[in-house]
């Protein structure tokens, strides 16, 4: 396990001991680097180990709607791409059981990230195809830091107890050059509910 992942999963644990805290502790599996029309996939096996903590709804930050900070991490049982997320997401009610939620981040991972490029001038043949044959089958996701777009569709079984689809993106939107193959994970996890909620 990476230093960050375990950064992580102390942080989350951390969080959720604190006898003054409300929020939800979440975790699931997810298929990795899928082709989900934003992202090339198929460059990584494995399957995604997801893991983090949200915060109760924000009433401090009514001005923006209310929403819940999280912070998670994804773990690849291949030896891909490990990563360490922040950000905040935003719970709508569609029923009295089911909601969905959009949020945005921040990520920082430990893949590669600068591939020498096919194109550059004055190299051989062989190094020009070796190049070609590393950009085609190894994932170079451009930048250390990524943004971190996700979905979740929930369903709240009790009222402590969530199952939720969701789905994770990374990228660096071409901030960081044209080349941005991004990495996407889809899976379920359980999400557990602790101290009082001060939303849906």
């Amino acid at each position: 396990m990476t230093r960050a992942a375990r950064t992580a999963i102390a942080t989350a644990a951390a969080l959720a001991a604190s006898p003054a805290a409300a929020g939800e502790i979440f975790a699931g599996l997810y298929a990795h680097d899928i082709d989900d029309g934003i992202s090339y996939g198929k460059f990584e096996r494995g399957v995604q180990i997801v893991a983090g903590v949200r915060t109760a709804a924000l009433d401090e930050l009514a001005v923006i709607g209310k929403p819940r900070l999280h912070l998670l991490t994804g773990v690849n049982t291949a030896g891909g791409v490990d990563y360490l997320a922040a950000g905040f997401a935003w719970r709508f009610g569609l029923s009295r059981r089911i909601y969905i939620q959009p949020g945005i981040g921040l990520a920082i991972h430990d893949n590669r990230v600068a591939l020498p490029s096919p194109a550059e001038p004055d190299i051989s043949a062989a190094e020009r195809a070796k190049r070609l044959g590393d950009f085609q089958t190894k994932l170079d996701l451009g930048s250390r830091v990524l943004f971190e777009p996700e979905f979740t569709l929930g369903w709240k079984a009790t009222e402590r107890l969530s199952v939720e689809a969701s789905w994770i993106h990374l990228s660096h939107a071409r901030l960081a050059g044209h080349y941005n193959p991004g990495v996407a994970d889809v899976g379920l996890r359980l999400s557990y509910r602790y101290g009082v909620d001060r939303g849906f």
